[in-house]
C-alpha cells in the first residue's frame, strides 16, 4: 500500500481540496441519485477556502508519496462542542485507509473538548461504520429539506435580520436548548446577511443562522410554532429558497414543512461522541453539526 501522510492543511492546499470536495460529494451522491452538494469545483474551492483561512478551523491533509493530495477533514474549534467536516477523500484514492487517517488526526486534535458532532450522509455506509468505529453515537435521523414556505406568518411573530443586539438572547436560547454555547458561531454569521430572528412578545423565541444555505444553517426555537413562524418570516426575505437540516422527529414541524412547499432532498444523520444532551425545544442543525 502506498504510503499516507497526514499533515496540517496550508492556503495552497485550496483548490486540490475544492477539486476533491466537489467530485467526492458528487460521485457519493449521483451513486445514490441525490443532486451534489456544490454547484461547480469553484463553489467547493471558495467554501474549502473559507476553512482554510478561518482562525479556528483546524484542517489536515491526506497526502500520497508524489505530494498528491489525496483528501481532507476539518474542525471547527469556534465554541466548545467541536464540530467534524467536512472530510472528503478522493474517489481515486478511496478504500485504503485515507478517511481514517483523517478522522484519528482531528479527533487527537479534539481530546480536550466535551464532545464531538458531525452530520453524516445517511446513505454513504462506509462513512457510518467508520464513524461508529471511532466511537460516534447515531443521535438523530435527519432530512434536507428546501423550498419555499407557502403560508404568511401569523400575527404575533415579528421575524426580521438578526442583529448584533440579539446575539446575547439567541446565544442565551441557544444554550436553554442544547445545554451548551454556539455563541462564536452565531456572531459570524451577523455578518453573512443570512441569519434571521423571531421575536414573540418582544422576546426572541428563535433564530436562524443562514436561512438559504442548509450546509450553514442551524437554528432553535422555544416551539415548534415558533420555528415554523421564523420559516415562513424568512422565507418572504430572501430570493433563494429555505434550506435546513430538519431532524424528522420533530413529526409536527416536519409535517408542517411538507405542507408548506419544503420538500426532502436527501437523508443524513446527526452523530456525536462525548457530550450529549437531548435537546429541549425545536432545533436544527447544521452540517457541522
Amino acid at each position: 500500500m502506498t504510503e499516507v501522510v497526514v499533515r496540517p492543511a496550508t492556503a495552497a492546499d485550496a483548490r486540490a481540496c475544492g477539486r476533491i470536495c466537489y467530485e467526492g460529494f458528487k460521485a457519493l451522491n449521483e451513486r445514490h441519485g441525490f443532486p451534489p452538494n456544490y454547484p461547480s469545483v469553484e463553489a467547493a474551492i471558495a467554501r474549502v477556502q473559507g476553512f482554510l483561512e478561518h482562525p479556528t478551523v483546524f484542517g489536515v491533509v491526506a497526502v500520497g508519496q508524489d505530494g498528491c493530495v489525496l483528501g481532507f477533514n476539518f474542525l471547527s474549534e469556534r465554541d466548545p462542542i467541536r464540530a467534524v467536516g467536512p472530510i472528503v477523500v478522493d474517489p481515486a484514492a478511496q478504500g485504503r485507509g485515507v478517511g481514517r487517517q483523517l478522522m484519528v488526526a482531528v479527533l487527537e486534535r479534539a481530546a480536550d473538548a466535551p464532545g464531538v458532532r458531525l452530520a453524516q450522509e445517511a446513505f454513504n455506509l462506509g462513512s457510518l461504520a467508520l464513524y461508529a468505529g471511532l466511537g460516534f453515537e447515531a443521535r438523530e435521523p435527519l432530512v434536507v429539506l428546501a423550498g419555499r414556505p407557502s403560508c404568511a406568518v401569523s400575527a404575533g411573530w415579528d421575524v426580521r435580520p438578526l442583529r448584533e443586539e440579539d446575539l446575547a438572547a439567541s446565544a442565551a436560547l441557544h444554550e436553554r436548548v442544547h445545554g451548551h454555547s454556539r455563541a462564536n458561531e452565531l456572531r459570524e454569521a451577523v455578518g453573512r446577511g443570512l441569519a434571521r430572528v423571531a421575536c414573540r412578545d418582544g422576546r426572541v423565541v428563535a433564530y436562524a443562522a443562514a436561512v438559504t444555505v442548509w450546509l450553514a444553517n442551524h437554528g432553535v426555537a422555544e416551539t415548534e410554532e415558533d420555528m415554523a413562524a421564523l420559516l415562513a418570516g424568512a422565507a418572504c426575505s430572501v430570493q433563494e429558497p429555505v434550506a435546513l437540516l430538519l431532524p424528522i422527529r420533530q413529526a409536527g414541524l416536519f409535517r408542517w414543512c411538507l405542507a408548506a412547499g419544503l420538500r426532502p432532498v436527501k437523508p443524513m444523520v446527526l452523530m456525536s461522541r462525548g457530550e450529549y444532551r437531548e435537546p429541549r425545544g425545536a432545533w436544527f442543525p447544521s452540517i457541522l453539526y
